[in-house]
């Protein structure tokens, strides 16, 4: 438990950077997975945004996976992909914290951590707190900009940096 006394309502600026850039990496990550959906699917960008526009991307991944089952030679990418989807899962919740709960501060016993109030009730008398270390933002982002960019690249993506230019694609992170 996390004694309010023991937050530290002042964000510090390289707290505020680390969120944003989660935030920012998760936004072009979200796109990117809809546009390597509508490639796996085989249709245009266009037709792509409309049917995969409202889909959570754990159901984009789920889907490409149920696609490349069926596909000869595809049981390799579909481990892959469900590897990249329990990835996506665990990082997505450092995530969540960010985009839908209360950034209450620093917590001043180890500021590495920010402290968010979600709004779930956890016990009889108590709503939930979380204190994410900095460090979990700084590799959700960075395994949010890989698999970006690993997706634009598979939709391929003419607008998308180097995508169409050079095959050094940056891995995505191999979590244990």
């Amino acid at each position: 438990m996390i004694d309010p006394d023991d937050i530290d309502q002042e964000l510090e600026q390289h707290h505020r950077d680390a969120m944003l850039n989660l935030i920012l990496a998760w936004g072009s990550l979200d796109g990117a997975l809809g546009m390597m959906l509508a490639r796996v699917l085989g249709i245009t960008m266009i037709e792509g945004a409309e049917i995969v526009a409202k889909m959570p991307a754990s159901a984009r991944f789920a889907e490409m996976r149920r696609l490349m089952l069926r596909a000869s030679a595809g049981e390799s990418v579909a481990r892959m992909l469900k590897k990249h989807k329990k990835s996506y899962e665990r990082h997505s919740q450092t995530r969540n914290f960010i985009a839908h709960s209360h950034c209450a501060g620093i917590w001043t016993k180890d500021r590495d951590y920010v402290v968010f109030a979600t709004y779930e009730k956890v016990g009889p008398d108590e709503l939930a707190v979380d204190a994410v270390p900095i460090q979990e933002m700084h590799k959700a982002t960075a395994w949010g900009g890989a698999m970006c960019k690993l997706a634009l690249a598979i939709a391929d993506v003419p607008y998308a940096e180097e995508t169409n230019t050079s095959n050094d694609v940056a891995p995505v992170p191999n979590e244990a």
